[in-house]
């Protein structure tokens, strides 16, 4: 009984040791699809034999981050710079070292980026985003909800009603390699018109024309008079403005004058307002 129990042992020794002397092999695993910059992309191997150490390498030697280390089973690259990289994969054992490899070719990743102004706080407001990308070939200006997009360096867009509205601009760069920048914005729905007292129209481009500041307004009539009540000038219209002269041309003197505002918001409310302005030249 001792005796079988000892051959037993003996044997389990050698089989173990046999096990262990096996040579190591490796594949790697190459993410699928499109290889782009910027981008996180995960390599791992499958392998025989028992693996004591792994070491992964690129060539050219920069260009790139590699997480957590190059003695991982499987590594994170990003790479920063578009070219075709020599990827070797070294794994290792008592009984020897394997290396295996291959090309990984990198595109490189639009940027996408824009300067956005929104004019005429509340509604209704104007949207002008102007295009900064790089490293794209061509846009796409999402604005959702709306019957079309735009493709342009430069797009505007008029939002006549209140609420919560997102633009994307898609940046289109080589091989599928886009970038997305999302672009967020509330419109307010409250009316308001704030009453102008001084204006000096004297052709410097700095306050040259009388204009209230209103948001929100669908409609606007303004009527302007003099001291003693004589109408000087009267638009209908949200774009309207007063330069100083009559309705009939002749240039207004300096002084104080007297208007009349009645507008309507988009919000249904109703503005009546009246106030004194100082013409200086």
């Amino acid at each position: 009984m001792r005796i079988k129990q000892l051959y037993f042992v003996l044997t389990l020794a050698l089989f173990n040791s046999f096990a262990s002397a096996q040579a190591p092999t490796a594949t790697i695993i190459m993410p699928a699809g499109i290889l782009c910059s910027e981008v996180p992309h995960t390599f791992s191997c499958i392998t025989t034999g028992t693996i004591s150490a792994y070491s992964w390498s690129l060539s050219p030697n920069s260009g790139f981050t590699m997480n957590p280390n190059n003695f991982s089973s499987s590594v994170s690259i990003t790479f920063t710079n578009a070219l075709t990289y020599s990827l070797t994969l070294f794994v290792a054992n008592s009984s020897g070292t394997f290396a295996t490899g291959g090309f990984v070719t990198i595109s490189k990743t639009a940027k996408a980026d824009y300067r956005a102004e929104l004019s005429n706080k509340g509604f209704p407001a104007y949207l002008q985003l102007v295009n900064h990308s790089s490293n794209y070939s061509s846009l796409i200006w999402d604005f959702y909800g709306a019957a079309a997009t735009h493709t342009g360096e430069v797009v505007q867009e008029t939002y006549a009603t209140p609420g919560n509205y997102t633009v994307s601009l898609i940046a289109l760069g080589a091989s599928g390699c886009n970038d997305t920048l999302d672009y967020k914005f509330v419109i307010d729905d409250v009316s308001d018109v704030k009453l102008v007292n001084i204006f000096t129209p004297n052709n410097d481009g700095v306050n040259d024309v009388f204009k209230p500041i209103t948001k929100g307004l669908f409609e606007m009539r303004v009527w302007v008079y003099d001291r003693w009540g004589v109408l000087m000038h009267e638009w209908s219209g949200i774009g309207g403005s007063w330069d100083g002269y009559t309705t009939s041309g002749i240039k207004c003197d300096d002084g104080v004058y007297f208007y009349v505002i009645e507008a309507k918001g988009f919000d249904g409310k109703e503005h009546k307002l009246k106030s004194s302005l100082t013409l200086t030249r």
